[in-house]
C-alpha cells in the first residue's frame, strides 16, 4: 500500500464526520466491554477485534478503503500491469497443474482478477474457475459489482469462497493479505521477553507490557525469541516488534489443503535479519488513515488499517515445515520484470504514442515508477513461491533470486 503523506503528529489526521466518529465510538466500547471482561487484552486481539469484529471492524463494516477515497493503494489498484504481469507469471503453473483453478485470498476492490481475466483469455491460460476468499460480505458485494462490470463476459468463471476448500489444484495468490493479519508484540526483558496488552484508563487505551508465562500465547512467542537468539538473533534490551503467528498458521492450512499447486503471496517485508535490525527496534506496525500514515494504533478505532510487516524468513521456514518447496523469492521490481512488465509497457506506451497522448505517457511512466522504483513499492515489497506435488519453474523469480538472503 502507498501511503501520500505521514504526519508529525495525530492532530494532523483528518477528522473523521459524524457517522464515522459514531462508529469510531461503538468500536471502542467493543474493546472496552473486552477488556472488562478478560481484564488486560492481548494486543493481537485488540488488532483482530480493530479490523475484524462483523459488522463493526476496519475490513467487516462498510468503508471505502482502497484508492483516492480511501486510506491506502495496492499495486492492483496503481496500473493493470501489475495484475497482467502476475497472470504472465503463473501461467508455467496452470499449465502444469491438473484441473487447474486461481484462488485469490482477499481481493480488496476486485480490480486484479478483473485485469487478469482478460489477460489470460488473450494468452489462451484461462482457468477453469477463478476463486476469491473474501470474508468480509461488503467487500466480496464490491467484487462482485466490479467484475461484473469490467469483464461481463468472464464474469461467471469467478466464484466466492466463505473458507479455504478443502482440496485444491491451484495457484493460490495473495497480495498485501498477510501484512493485516493480527500480530503478536514482545518487549525485550532482562529475562525473555514479555507481550504486550491493550489496557484502557481514564476511557484512553494505552499499552502494557506483561510476563505471563502461564499463557499460551506468551510461551509460543518467547520460544520463538530463544529460538531465533540462538541461532545468533541480538535483541537489545526493550527492543519491541513483531511476530505474525497469523501468517504462518494461515499458510500452514494451505498447505495442508493444497493437493497440487503453487502459492504465491506479495506483501510487505523483510528477511529475519533484517525485520530484526538493531535500528527497527520499535518494530514494523503501521497505522494508515486517508492516505496518512502513523504509528498509534489506538487513533480512531475501527476506521484506520493496522498492518505490520512480514517475516519473510518465518514464512520460508514454515513452508518447508509444512513440505512445501520454496520457488523463489525477490523484490517486486525483479519480479515485475522477470514476468515481463517491460513488454506490456511498450505495447501500451505505442498506442499512447500513436494517439499522441502526452497526458496518458506521463501516467503510465507514474504508474510503473510506484510499483518497481526502489523508494516506492519496487523493493519494499517481496514476493514469494511456494510449490507443491508440481514441477515448475518462475521466469519471474529468475530475474534476480534472493532465496540466499532468506
Amino acid at each position: 500500500m502507498i501511503q501520500t503523506e505521514q504526519p508529525d503528529t495525530v492532530n494532523q489526521l483528518p477528522v473523521p464526520d459524524k457517522a464515522a466518529a459514531e462508529h469510531s465510538q461503538r468500536v471502542k466500547q467493543c474493546v472496552v466491554d473486552k477488556i472488562t471482561a478478560v481484564g488486560n487484552l492481548p494486543f493481537t486481539d485488540y488488532m483482530q477485534t480493530v479490523l475484524y469484529e462483523p459488522g463493526l471492524g476496519y475490513y467487516s463494516a462498510g468503508s471505502i478503503k482502497l484508492g483516492a477515497e480511501g486510506d491506502f493503494i495496492t499495486a492492483p489498484e496503481i496500473s493493470a500491469l501489475f495484475s497482467q504481469s502476475l497472470a504472465q507469471a503463473i501461467i508455467p503453473a496452470l499449465d502444469v497443474i491438473d484441473h487447474a483453478c486461481i484462488l485469490e485470498v482477499g481481493a480488496g476492490s476486485g480490480k486484479m482478477a478483473a485485469d487478469m481475466l482478460p489477460h489470460l483469455d488473450s494468452l489462451n491460460s484461462l482457468p477453469s474457475r477463478y476463486y476469491i476468499l473474501e470474508l468480509s460480505a461488503d467487500l466480496r458485494l464490491r467484487q462482485q459489482q466490479y467484475i461484473k462490470e469490467k469483464v461481463p463476459a468472464l464474469y461467471d468463471r469467478v466464484c466466492w469462497l466463505d473458507e479455504l476448500p478443502t482440496q485444491l489444484n491451484a495457484v493460490v495468490i495473495a497480495n498485501e493479505l498477510l501484512d493485516a493479519m493480527p500480530v503478536v508484540r514482545f518487549k525485550k526483558e532482562q529475562q525473555g521477553i514479555s507481550l504486550e496488552y491493550v489496557t484502557v484508563v481514564d476511557n484512553k487505551f494505552h499499552s502494557q507490557f506483561i510476563q505471563d508465562e502461564s499463557d499460551v500465547l506468551y510461551q509460543r512467542a518467547s520460544a520463538r525469541v530463544a529460538q531465533m537468539e540462538s541461532d545468533g538473533l541480538v535483541l537489545e534490551l526493550g527492543y519491541i516488534s513483531e511476530i505474525n503467528f497469523n501468517a504462518e498458521d494461515w499458510l500452514s492450512s494451505v498447505a495442508d489443503r493444497l493437493e497440487q499447486g503453487v502459492i504465491v503471496l506479495i506483501d510487505y517485508g523483510y528477511p529475519q535479519h533484517e525485520y530484526y535490525h538493531a535500528e527497527r527496534n520499535e518494530g514494523t506496525l503501521n497505522c494508515f488513515y486517508r492516505h496518512r500514515q502513523h504509528s498509534n494504533p489506538f487513533i480512531y478505532p475501527g476506521l484506520q488499517d493496522l498492518t505490520a510487516h512480514i517475516n519473510f524468513t518465518a514464512l520460508a521456514d514454515c513452508a518447508i515445515k509444512n513440505k512445501l518447496n520454496v520457488k523463489g523469492y525477490t523484490s517486486q521490481s525483479n519480479f515485475l520484470l522477470g514476468a515481463g512488465i517491460a513488454s506490456l509497457v511498450e505495447v501500451v506506451a505505442a498506442e499512447y504514442i500513436d494517439k499522441n497522448n502526452i497526458a496518458a505517457q506521463m501516467e503510465l511512466a507514474n504508474q510503473v515508477k510506484k510499483l518497481t522504483m526502489p523508494y516506492e513499492m519496487g523493493e519494499l515489497v517481496k514476493v514469494i513461491g511456494f510449490s507443491k506435488n508440481c514441477q515448475v519453474e518462475f521466469a519471474a523469480f529468475h530475474f534476480k533470486d534472493m532465496r540466499d538472503h532468506l
